[in-house]
């Protein structure tokens, strides 16, 4: 048996997107897991959803519009994991994720890491909208200017994320990139390219495309010159 993964899952009325989620954690290679679900107060059926898989669920004092970075710092204080996988409700592992992300990070001088993330049925513009991101991962991963690049669902070892302060629950939104910043000064992270996560595009198309952009956009340059987000980064319900 190898070191236990903790897959702590922040949700808020996800039960459209939870169970092809909680589906592909069941059909890893790797068996060395404990699955979290954070839950924010759903209305609608996502805790069902959680349990009849038979996973823990975790409840969690909604405070603001968007606080994923309570829940997932609570799903790390709860869990028992030498790694810590922050992962979305709206996103697959392929089978072989854990098996992966584990033998990476056997490299003691590895932190964290995280892989190639693609839309799951996403349209060609979608699709080369991720794959930019994933190149400047891989950019920053050679580089060390983690500054070139959005991070999303990463692992990290828990002593690296403990002794960090993990995420910032002051931010709006670029509490992933703050921690990865944070990081780097106690480990490199590695980015993975065998094997990809598929996730939702539906903020993507609910914002549009140049919509998007310019979000983002927005964000990194309060987070850089401001040392703050002022826009939430809102629920998708």
């Amino acid at each position: 048996m190898g070191r236990l993964f903790s897959v702590i899952i922040p949700t808020l009325n996800e039960e459209e997107n939870l169970e092809a989620c909680l589906k592909a954690i069941a059909k890893q290679t790797y068996g060395d897991y404990e699955v979290l679900i954070v839950d924010g107060g759903s209305n609608d059926g996502t805790v069902e959803v959680a349990e009849s898989q038979g996973f823990r669920v975790i409840e969690a004092e909604k405070r603001r519009p968007h606080d994923v970075a309570y829940a997932r710092n609570l799903g790390a204080k709860m869990s028992k994991g030498d790694l810590l996988f922050f992962l979305d409700a709206d996103t697959i592992m392929e089978p072989h994720c854990l098996e992966v992300f584990e033998a990476y990070l056997r490299d003691p001088r590895v932190a964290a890491a995280l892989c190639r993330v693609l839309p799951l049925n996403g349209k060609p513009v979608e699709r080369l909208m991720y794959e930019f991101n994933n190149v400047a991962r891989r950019i920053s991963n050679i580089s060390g200017l983690y500054e070139l690049s959005y991070f999303s669902c990463p692992c990290y070892r828990r002593s690296c994320f403990e002794k960090v302060g993990g995420f910032r629950e002051d931010l709006y939104a670029c509490e992933d990139l703050d921690l990865a910043l944070r990081s780097r000064f106690i480990g490199r992270y590695a980015y993975i390219r065998e094997t990809t996560l598929w996730t939702s595009p539906r903020r993507l198309r609910r914002w549009s495309y140049h919509g998007y952009v310019a979000r983002y956009l927005r964000y990194l340059v309060e987070y850089y010159l401001l040392d703050r987000v002022t826009v939430p980064y809102e629920d998708l319900s």
